[in-house]
Formats: C-alpha cells, structure tokens, sequence
C-alpha cells in the first residue's frame, strides 16, 4: 500500500506561511534539542516526545473547559476517511494537490511480482484533510429535527508544500461542529469567536484575529475569495510558533453556510438545507505557540487557563 499525492503544487488557501528556510530549520532543530520533536527525515512529518504530549493533553483540557455545554471529550476518528465522502464534500476537487490517496496493488494481481509501483490503483479510502469530514455523513440525506453539535478529532494529512515549523503535512486537529438552521450556525461561530478569544487569553498565546477564505466552497472558491472574505466566512488565530514567524494559523472559525448541507442532503429543521459552521484548532500548532510563549521548560509556564 502507498499514498499517492500531486506533489510540487501551491498550497492555494489552505493557511498563512512560505517556505521553509535556513531560519525556519534551525527552528526545528532547536525544538528537536530542547526534547519537543522527533525527526522522521520527511519534511513536515514529525514525531513528538512525552514532553510534547504532556503540553497536548493541557490544550485538550483547556477546549474542553472552553465548550460552551460541556463535553466529556472528543470523539476520535479515523485517520482515513472512504474516498467518495471526500468527493461529495468537493475537497478533492478544490484542493487535489493537498490531498493524499491511498494505493495499492490489485488483489487480483498482487501475487505478480513483476508488478512496479505503477501498478497500484487507487482505493476506496484517502487520508482524512480535517476532523470534520466524520460529521457530515452521519447526517447525510436525512432532515435534522433540531440543531446538532459535535466534539471531533483524528489525525489528518495534507501535503504542504513548504516545510516551515507547524506547517505539518500530518498532523491531529480538534474540531467543535454545529449544524442545523442558520441562526445555529452563525451563533455558533460568534461564539467561539469570543470563546477563542478567552482560551488564548488563558493560556498566555497571544493571538491577531484575521478574516481567511475557506476550501468549502468548492472549485470556484479560489475565484470568489473576495466575496468570501467581505462576507466573514472564516476567521483565523494567528500566533508566533517560531522565532521570527510572521503568524501562523493556529485556530479558525468557519461559517459553511448552506454548502456541506446541499452537498451531504442535510435538511434543516426549519426547511431548506442545513447550515454548518465550526471551530477547528490545529493541536500540534497550539502547542508550538505556547512553547514560544512560555519557553522550553513546561516546569516554568505559568498556570494556564
């Protein structure tokens, strides 16, 4: 089995960031050193210590406090995702060079050792681009009786083509989901908009707030992003992760407007389709700001949240 990629590609809208530099790789050799990161000899896959877990599990407990209900924690999914929810979603089509596909031989043929690389087709899987592609077939061609919210994780892939510090092509994100009527989903983003706000506050992250556009909206979007950004659609945390870094993205909160309802048939409680809006924390990325925050030694940080 492999994972097939468009590699070389620009990364279109899918974050903040260039490419990575002599600056950036001293960066992460430091992060290395100080006992943060584990080298793989890939650029932007990285394993990480029992200092680095011990820092996620804090941020796991601060969105967790930060839920607005309470949640007893996330449901994880999967790291690979059937590759025709994808599709249905037009991730695959406004976004192919991020997207990694699961190949493999054919098991008719696999016994043929004379068979290359070249051989292998595609599966009925790929690796799974955000948390939230779990939700929306749960609730797909069906009409919602009232509004639904959800606590999600999983370990996700994109293939980024730069390599700085926290631009990890694999990655975990943690991702807070409501889907219903329009007014659920606009309130549920002006709410974590405010909650966002509180958790980076309480955990000492100094963040900019800044309008995105979003890969939702299908293969146009890339000519729409002025509409996208006039409307509010997404807002993005943007916080130091290394010295020198101008921001990246650490956070976001997106409004779907009706786009994931009409694709995956969810109908509204209130007629229509559905609307959806989500708030999404890339988790190893909130660790690294908090390093650049506090320092490397956790023993140091102040109490946080």
């Amino acid at each position: 089995m492999t994972v097939h990629t468009t590699a070389n590609a620009p990364t279109g809208d899918a974050g903040p960031g260039t490419g990575g530099g002599p600056g950036t790789d001293r960066s992460l050799d430091r992060l290395v050193s100080t006992g943060w990161l584990l080298p793989t000899g890939v650029a932007g896959v990285l394993g990480f210590t029992a200092r680095f877990e011990s820092a996620l599990a804090t941020v796991h407990r601060a969105l967790t406090r930060a839920h607005p209900d309470g949640t007893p924690g996330p449901s994880w999914h999967a790291p690979v995702v059937p590759r025709g929810q994808i599709e249905r979603a037009e991730y695959s089509e406004s976004f192919p060079h991020l997207l990694g596909s699961v190949h493999a031989l054919d098991q008719g043929t696999a016994e043929d050792a004379g068979l290359g690389e070249d051989a292998r087709v595609p599966t009925d899987t790929v690796l799974a681009p955000a948390a939230c592609y779990s939700v929306y077939p749960a609730l797909a061609d069906n009409t919602l009786s009232g509004a639904r919210y959800f606590d999600v994780a999983g370990s996700c892939y994109r293939h980024e083509a730069t390599s700085e510090v926290g631009r990890f092509r694999s990655f975990r994100m943690r991702e807070f989901v409501a889907v219903g009527a329009e007014d659920t989903a606009l309130a549920w983003q002006e709410d974590w908009l405010d909650r966002c706000r509180a958790l980076f506050a309480g955990l000492g992250v100094a963040v900019e707030v800044q309008t995105a556009s979003d890969p939702f909206f299908g293969p146009g979007a890339r000519f729409m992003r002025s509409s996208q950004l006039q409307q509010n659609l997404k807002y993005e945390f943007v916080a130091p992760v290394y010295p020198g870094d101008p921001g990246t993205a650490i956070a976001s909160v997106n409004l779907h407007r009706d786009h994931l309802g009409q694709r995956f048939r969810i109908g509204s409680p209130e007629g229509g389709w559905a609307h959806s809006s989500c708030a999404a924390f890339g988790l190893e990325r909130v660790v690294l700001a908090l390093v650049r925050a506090h320092g490397d030694t956790p023993a140091d940080w102040p109490a946080l949240g």
